[in-house]
């Protein structure tokens, strides 16, 4: 989801055009029909209870639906209006809730700490996943993937072992691998992006850990 808004004159609700692209991943929704298949009035309709919102129609205008890349999924552009509350932190403004609904306000903490929390639970699936194929070529040839790469590591699993190919863990950052015949360890850099701090998420030789462990 893109934000587009102008800077806040007061703490007083500021009203936002919201740009949204509706990528979908796993969540069973309409979305994942065919694209020719969604209409703008059910799309409309999607949106108007993201998040769990209570939104009124005309704060969606339906701007595109495109095929995504899957070939099954279908990406929609559309423009929300809606309304953010801003406070003051120090110097700085900050977001701290937006307006899903009539008298209906959400912390934009607990929408990121969600955010963040689905994705850290996709990042598990992926490792287990990963962890598997690993598994799999490990009882077909004898040992672990040798490589100090991911990217190598599916030269070796992909497409036999290891389909449809990831390369990144939900976070858009590519994920890690160091294997020998007998020892791997594979990594995310978890939500701060940045590998070798607490929130990686770990798993050596099918055993999930974290940095700290």
């Amino acid at each position: 989801m893109k934000l587009t808004f102008e800077p806040p004159k007061s703490s007083r609700a500021a009203a936002v055009s919201a740009l949204v692209i509706c990528g979908v991943f796993a969540s069973g929704w309409v979305f994942a029909r065919a694209a020719g298949s969604l209409s703008s009035t059910e799309a409309r309709l999607l949106l108007q209870r993201v998040f769990g919102a209570e939104l009124k129609s005309d704060q969606i205008r339906i701007k595109s639906i495109k095929p995504g890349a899957a070939g099954e999924n279908v990406i929609v552009e559309a423009q929300i209006e809606t309304a953010f509350r801003f406070t003051r932190v120090g110097r700085d403004w900050r977001i701290a809730e937006v307006r899903l609904g009539d008298r209906q306000w959400e912390s934009m903490d607990l929408i990121d700490e969600a955010i963040k929390r689905e994705r850290a639970r996709r990042t598990v699936g992926l490792l287990e996943k990963v962890a598997e194929s690993i598994e799999g070529y490990r009882r077909a040839r004898g040992g672990y993937v040798v490589a100090d790469s991911f990217t190598k590591l599916l030269d070796e699993i992909a497409p036999r072992y290891f389909s449809p190919i990831v390369e990144f863990d939900p976070w858009g950052t590519p994920l890690s691998y160091q294997g020998s015949a007998t020892r791997y360890r594979l990594s995310s850099a978890g939500p701060d992006r940045l590998p070798g701090t607490g929130d990686d998420l770990i798993m050596e030789n099918g055993v999930l850990k974290t940095e700290t462990d």
